[in-house]
């Protein structure tokens, strides 16, 4: 659906915010070991992002019919602001990741979600400049407009990851994109 500039970059402001929140609220227990399970618990989360990014876009967006409609008007129109509305990625991740682990441990809980929202904002960020943004050729920002474009771009499913081409590999889903050079004024995405 096209969102408002508001609904579209509030994920942008509401990710690093509730990460903040949650490393707060364990700081607030005043305990070392819970700040280290925090750490501990974080990068898991941040790892399981890049697999929840690659499934939901494979199998939900590309799959289930109401995201398939809603996501192809993202193919269509890929300059626009078309997205899941603000805070609802946010909300989701809390209630699937964060409620279930509290009940075990409000350190590992707050970790993995902190982790997992911040693979979330690195998502975004990633998708909006492969997009929007003017990229050095040879820098990782541009490979990864590159495996995106080709996403778009090439008449083969595949390259359902944004951030990383890991679970791309793992599941045979992975293209390869085609470079084009970029003129010294404005560089243009590849499209082939």
């Amino acid at each position: 659906m096209k969102l408002s500039r508001f609904l579209y970059f509030g994920d942008f402001v509401a990710c690093p915010l509730a990460v903040v929140g949650l490393f707060i609220s364990v700081l607030a227990l005043r305990d070392w070991t819970a700040i280290g399970v925090w750490f501990l618990t974080f990068i898991p989360g941040l790892f399981a992002w890049t697999f929840v990014e690659y499934a939901v876009h494979r199998w939900i967006y590309h799959s289930v019919r109401y995201f398939d409609k809603m996501h192809d008007a993202h193919h269509q129109e890929p300059m626009s602001l078309i997205g899941a509305p603000s805070f609802a990625s946010i909300i989701l991740i809390f209630v699937v990741f964060y409620v279930p682990l509290y009940f075990a441990n409000h350190a590992s809980a707050a970790g993995f979600t902190s982790g997992m929202l911040v693979g979330y904002f690195g998502y975004q960020l990633v998708h909006y400049a492969s997009h929007h943004w003017t990229l050095k050729p040879g820098s990782l920002l541009y490979r990864a407009r590159v495996r995106h474009m080709a996403h778009h771009y090439r008449n083969v499913e595949g390259n359902y990851g944004i951030v990383t081409s890991l679970w791309d590999r793992v599941f045979a889903t992975y293209i390869e994109g085609r470079r084009q050079k970029a003129s010294p004024e404005k560089e243009t995405p590849a499209t082939s």
